[in-house]
């Protein structure tokens, strides 16, 4: 009597913005699981394409309770990025599934960034570099600029980016401090890291660097309260999400003058209109959430992801279990 051919798990990816998806494949293809990529673009479109998937991978797509309740198969999710913002997470949990991000794959990439967006606003890069392209040589179009060596980086949130941020702020011979609310001092002590209040880190920071999570806590934290404690003379650096940043308030803050500039890599809506009121201003430096990218960091992300997926499928320990949850749950069927 023929034997029966087992029925291969099946990882179904939401959505997703990369070149290729050759790792994803190479993964999955290695472990026996198929993979279906899709471009859902809809609650009902998510729900229709991972109805059967054993496992389900998300880019930007939401993840809403209404999408996790419809999915009785699923055995874990995975978010080939970092913020969890987009996935309902205490629903993934009630129905007992975990949730995982890949947290370490970009940390030289992000971190470096924000060092970038640090030297480039206060050397005035894009004010220099504008006049040279008009024909105008002349340095003191950017008057003043002050050196940063000696001056106070403040870290708003003290994770592994942030830290890695601190280490090279100080090869520059800055001073660092930070605003966490989630540690100790001893935690940070041998990093040269003194922990301070938040408005403690806004009236001593030079410049401050935005490393916190989106959460109910954190989103439109840093208002015209936070800017107003700032120095007249401080920059603010957001490589971490746009939403914890009221841009209204940094739009006025930064016309008004009650800051000396902006370099950020994320926005609260990152279509970005052309009336949006960031656009046009001399002392903004504005990317489109290029922080986390390099080739390196993006082969990262993809397998290590992929790599989550199989060991939640094998029932093995999950390495980056977002919700506590450390292993994919069991469906009986």
């Amino acid at each position: 009597m023929p034997m029966m051919e087992t029925k291969k798990p099946l990882v179904v990816l939401t959505d997703y913005k990369y070149d290729s998806l050759a790792p994803f494949q190479e993964v999955y293809d290695r472990a026996g699981v198929d993979f279906r990529a899709c471009q859902c673009k809809s609650e009902k479109e998510i729900i229709d394409a991972c109805r059967d998937a054993d496992a389900v991978q998300v880019h930007f797509a939401q993840i809403t309770r209404e999408v996790i309740e419809a999915l009785p198969k699923c055995r874990i999710i995975v978010r080939s990025a970092v913020g969890m913002d987009n996935i309902d997470v205490a629903a993934a949990a009630e129905a007992g599934i975990p949730v995982c991000n890949v947290p370490d794959y970009g940390i030289e990439d992000v971190s470096t960034h924000a060092i970038l967006l640090m030297l480039a606003v206060t050397k005035k890069l894009n004010l220099l570099t504008d006049s040279v392209q008009r024909g105008v040589w002349d340095y003191a179009v950017v008057k003043p600029v002050h050196r940063i060596c000696d001056q106070v980086f403040a870290l708003m949130g003290c994770g592994a980016i942030a830290r890695c941020a601190a280490r090279k702020a100080q090869a520059f011979g800055m001073k660092v401090i930070a605003y966490d609310p989630y540690l100790k001092q001893e935690q940070v002590e041998d990093l040269g890291i003194r922990l301070v209040g938040m408005e403690e880190a806004a009236r001593q920071g030079d410049v401050i660097s935005v490393h916190l999570p989106l959460t109910e806590q954190t989103a439109g934290l840093l208002d015209l309260k936070f800017f107003s404690q700032m120095k007249k003379g401080a920059y603010l650096i957001n490589t971490a999400r746009g939403g914890v940043i009221n841009e209204g308030d940094l739009a006025a803050a930064l016309k008004k003058g009650m800051i000396a500039g902006a370099g950020l890599d994320v926005l609260c809506e990152e279509k970005i209109s052309r009336d949006h009121p960031l656009l046009g201003l001399d002392n903004v430096i504005l990317t489109p959430h290029a922080a986390w990218y390099s080739e390196e960091a993006e082969h990262t992300l993809l397998t290590s992801a992929a790599e989550e997926v199989v060991r939640g499928l094998k029932g093995e320990q999950l390495r980056k279990p977002f919700n506590g949850i450390c292993k994919a749950r069991e469906i009986r069927s």
